[in-house]
């Protein structure tokens, strides 16, 4: 197969988008071509600047022809900011893109050629619809264009996202359309706090300055916001100072209701780490109860500042459901629920069951987890803290009180699960298996190595993130020769 050269011209018509959100066009030899910043049905002229053995990366030079499927973005850091690159394809679009990438992980990287992939259960809410956002500060502003042509741009303070490629640069955001207007204004009212007071800004290089992350967490179903400032030190007359600015400025919002100021909590963390990650050694509740509560149908929440939870609530109820639709459980049932988090699928689920054993390595979640199922009454679900490989092996070599489990479910964080945990699992021999991820890939290939004992009885992807090239998906799994 005939590859094009590095910095040659070529013309393409894009066929499809990967799981990275870049277009793919094929050349006349049928060479695959990623080109970024690209929509499906976009005739483009681009310029090669990478090749591998199996595909080509180019740059966008010219849209020649745009496509039909695409549309104006709504936010104004589109194109710079990496959160929402699908926003410019009409939403439909992006389903049947979400759809055709979890077919293809399934068949190129899983393997299994006649899976069957239905359409993607769509998102109610395409815009505002996350329940926590997370920002870092920086010292290095990316500076757009327009900043660029100004005299006296400022790129000494920003308060937003990373600028992909550019770990220590950040785009000082006004205004993110995935989560709400006042997110929006606790955002901004940081900023002006903060950069007013000309506060240091930590730096990975130098392991100097105070100001690390703001947190911003909102609850859809009930009225709780949970704002989490993270700072290298503590610095006590300074951060209540900054609770007083925010509680005073955001009552006198006339386009909020300010009923919510009840329930609003500030909690200071404190983070040692080197790292760049929003992580803390400790925290300390500045105004308020300190955590966020919400609610799915009947079951109340609480979430810690740092606990998982599914950052789409109104879709989650949805996710929840087809859950448990595809798993068809029954009231004898035992469960393993494997990566629980903070209990959420095993209290969701918790009425329709026997019982449900939910394991997590992170104690935080767990005590979470405990506490949501007294605040709920729930008495049918325990929740330790184990990592799950070491869980899954206690169990069968005897360390752990053996147990038979009919349904194990799992939620593990995007890398997958370990290929020791897959080879407990075909062990434990249950009779179903719940897979739900939000990365097909890792999915399809976990998948694969349970196809020995496993087949695949259904597959539901259902759109959480809209706007964005990820996907949540849910596989049943049946044990093969089991009467199901």
């Amino acid at each position: 197969m005939d590859k094009p050269g590095k910095n040659e011209l070529i013309q393409l018509e894009i066929q499809d988008i990967g799981f990275e959100g870049a277009g793919i066009g094929k050349t006349e030899n049928n060479f695959a071509v990623f080109v970024p910043n690209t929509v499906p049905g976009d005739k483009v002229t681009a310029c090669i600047s990478r090749t591998r053995k199996n595909y080509a990366e180019a740059k966008l030079i010219e849209i020649k022809e745009p496509s039909v499927f695409r549309t104006e973005p709504e936010c104004s850091h589109f194109g710079t900011c990496n959160g929402c690159k699908m926003q410019n394809i009409t939403y439909r679009k992006q389903l049947e893109i979400k759809k055709n990438n979890v077919l293809n992980a399934f068949k190129r990287i899983g393997g299994f050629e006649e899976v069957f992939v239905p359409e993607v259960i769509s998102s109610k809410s395409q815009f505002y619809y996350r329940n926590k956002l997370e920002f870092s500060f920086s010292s290095n502003r990316w500076l757009t264009e327009e900043d660029i042509q100004k005299d006296e741009a400022d790129k000494s303070f920003a308060l937003g996202f990373h600028k992909p490629g550019f770990i220590d640069k950040v785009i000082d955001i006004n205004k993110c359309h995935l989560q709400s207007e006042l997110s929006n204004s606790i955002l901004n009212l940081t900023r002006n706090f903060f950069k007013s007071r000309d506060i240091s800004i930590y730096s990975t290089r130098t392991n100097k300055g105070f100001l690390r992350f703001l947190i911003v967490r909102q609850s859809a179903n009930l009225d709780d916001i949970l704002i989490n400032i993270i700072t290298s030190e503590n610095n006590e007359e300074l951060i209540c100072e900054y609770s007083e600015y925010i509680l005073s400025n955001l009552k006198k919002g006339t386009e909020h209701n300010t009923d919510f100021i009840d329930s609003l909590s500030i909690v200071h963390s404190i983070s040692t780490a080197k790292a760049n990650v929003a992580q803390a050694d400790d925290y300390f509740v500045i105004h308020g109860k300190g955590y966020l509560e919400e609610k799915l149908k009947d079951i109340r929440f609480k979430i810690s500042p740092f606990s998982f939870f599914q950052t789409n609530t109104k879709q989650c109820e949805i996710l929840f459901d087809t859950i448990v639709k595809l798993a068809e459980f029954q009231k004898p049932d035992k469960i393993l629920d494997l990566y629980c988090g903070c209990g959420a699928i095993s209290l969701y689920i918790s009425d329709k069951i026997n019982t449900v054993l939910g394991v997590e390595a992170i104690a935080e979640s767990i005590n979470s987890a405990n506490e949501n199922a007294i605040m709920n009454n729930v008495t049918n679900c325990e929740f330790i803290t184990y990592d799950v490989k070491e869980f899954l092996k206690s169990v069968l070599d005897g360390s752990t009180k053996p147990q038979r489990f009919d349904t194990i479910i799992l939620d593990p964080p995007r890398s997958g699960i370990h290929p020791k945990a897959a080879d407990y699992l075909l062990q434990l021999e249950a009779t179903k298996i719940i897979y739900v991820s939000c990365n097909p890939t890792t999915q399809a290939r976990d998948i694969r190595l349970l196809a020995d004992k496993y087949h695949i009885t259904s597959i539901q992807p259902v759109d959480m993130f809209p706007h964005t090239f990820h996907i949540e998906n849910i596989v049943r799994l049946d044990k093969k020769n089991s009467s199901f």
